[in-house]
């Protein structure tokens, strides 16, 4: 029972974060005034980087460049392992083309480029010293992963993810226009008020809550679709989540509903769609957030 209530409370607070976020930054709406820290994780990659994606570019040319950058870096280790020390050299020079390519592609990068542990690399591959080449390697790695650390997240937050802001629907049961915030403040609300209207011997009520949830959630369905596209989608709304509600509302269909059994199941949904939803959706929804306003400071 203990481990159960704690679980709920997690959701719930997780569900109340999500709510509050935006009234977190201000009162009015605003972000928080921003510190060199959060304008480094939120600012937007250089402009220059438009260039290399969708809509501007046909097809994502820097994450491309990065992926043809990646492979003969990683074949220097495997020729390693496979004896193939010619290979691996061959493989370095490959990658100190794409890497001096790639570094003159988004000019307020250049200076991320180190040629240093690149060369350093070279030198210990032309030894044939394992020891060295690992150590080599090592600083390589570190140059790339200082930048990966400082850029990666911004760079998908802009250009492969869709602004959660520019969300517009209709909320089914008031009919309402709303954005997807307020679409995940509806369904905290159903959600929550089964288990409390069941607590204060509210069974009516609680009947009514869940048929509120319910029909919003499939509106957060069609939701969904404005990013992924009119596929199944495989989870947070997929059959197994939909088998939990139906549960759910069999639960509550009886004259004396099972008020620990529906507990469970708000449980349920609330960790398997919900929860696991947020941790996808929602280090990126906040990143956006402050974002346009910290860029005009």
């Amino acid at each position: 029972m203990k481990r159960t209530m704690m679980v709920w409370i997690g959701v719930s607070l997780l569900c109340l974060c999500f709510i509050a976020a935006p009234a977190f930054f201000s009162s009015k709406n605003e972000p928080i005034q921003p510190t060199p820290s959060l304008k480094a994780v939120t600012a937007s990659p250089p402009g220059s980087l438009d260039a290399y994606f969708p809509p501007k570019a046909k097809e994502p040319v820097f994450l491309l460049r990065m992926r043809g950058m990646a492979a003969p870096m990683s074949g220097i280790i495997v020729d390693l392992m496979e004896n193939e020390p010619q290979n691996a050299i061959a493989n370095f020079e490959k990658f100190k083309t794409q890497y001096q390519e790639v570094s003159k592609l988004v000019p307020e990068w250049t200076q991320e480029y180190s040629l240093d542990p690149v060369d350093g690399l070279g030198r210990a591959l032309k030894t044939g010293n394992q020891e060295a080449v690992m150590k080599a390697y090592g600083q390589l790695d570190g140059v790339c992963t200082k930048c990966h650390l400082e850029n990666m997240a911004r760079v998908q937050q802009k250009y492969h993810w869709g602004n959660f802001y520019a969300i517009k629907t209709k909320d089914p049961v008031t009919q309402e226009g709303v954005d997807g915030i307020k679409l995940m403040q509806y369904l905290d609300s159903s959600l929550t008020g089964i288990s409390v209207d069941l607590a204060e011997g509210q069974t009516e009520n609680a009947r009514k809550q869940l048929q509120a949830f319910k029909t919003r959630f499939q509106a957060l369905k069609s939701v969904c679709e404005e990013c992924h596209g009119a596929d199944p989608v495989k989870y947070y709304v997929d059959e197994s989540v939909q088998a939990q509600i139906s549960g759910l509302e069999q639960t509550l269909s009886g004259p004396s509903p099972d008020s620990q059994k529906a507990n469970s199941l708000v449980q349920g949904i609330g960790m398997e769609s919900c929860f696991k939803c947020h941790l996808v959706h929602i280090p990126a929804a906040l990143a956006q957030f402050p974002r346009a306003s910290l860029n005009d400071k």
